[in-house]
């Protein structure tokens, strides 16, 4: 009886294995799970900044966002809204706010860290900030060929750029 009840036991781990396996094989293979929020596509980021004007200028000449609308909410918070197609970002500045001290490395700094970009070609991006004059960190691979760029606002706001395929 106990030799049977550990065939049964053993043929079902084996099955139930084999079903993960399979569910793991099929992820892999391009068959991902649904996401469980059905639709969820980005919309925008919010910045809390010091100098709206600046930072506005910045994110239009740099980036090619145009401002949308600017809120006199009330004398202590004002918000502009920048977009491109399909993504906005929106700039806060609030009475009384102030940016953490440098942290370094980043990554110590709880919060947002950075927004990232998807560009089609990622070294002609690389010269188009640099003929901007924006200070440009880019890793690259063993061909000398960009992989990741990285830039900041004039408030220090990481922008990361990248080729994603």
């Amino acid at each position: 009886m106990l030799s049977k009840l550990l065939t049964v036991r053993f043929v079902a781990g084996v099955v139930l294995c084999g079903v993960a396996l399979s569910q793991l094989s099929q992820a892999q293979a391009g068959n991902p799970q649904p996401a469980p929020l059905t639709g969820l596509v980005p919309d925008h980021a919010t910045i809390s900044v010091e100098n709206l004007d600046r930072i506005a200028e910045w994110y239009e000449r740099v980036l090619g966002f145009k401002v949308a609308q600017r809120f006199d909410i009330n004398p202590n918070f004002l918000l502009e809204q920048l977009s491109i197609p399909g993504y906005r970002i929106d700039l806060v500045k609030y009475k009384g706010s102030v940016r953490p001290a440098a942290v370094n490395p980043l990554y110590l700094q709880q919060g947002w860290i950075h927004v990232v970009f998807n560009v089609q070609d990622l070294p002609v991006a690389l010269k188009e900030l640099q003929d901007l004059n924006v200070n440009v960190a880019a890793d690259k691979d063993s061909k000398g060929i960009p992989t990741r760029l990285a830039i900041h606002d004039p408030e220090g706001n990481e922008i990361e750029v990248v080729k994603r395929k």
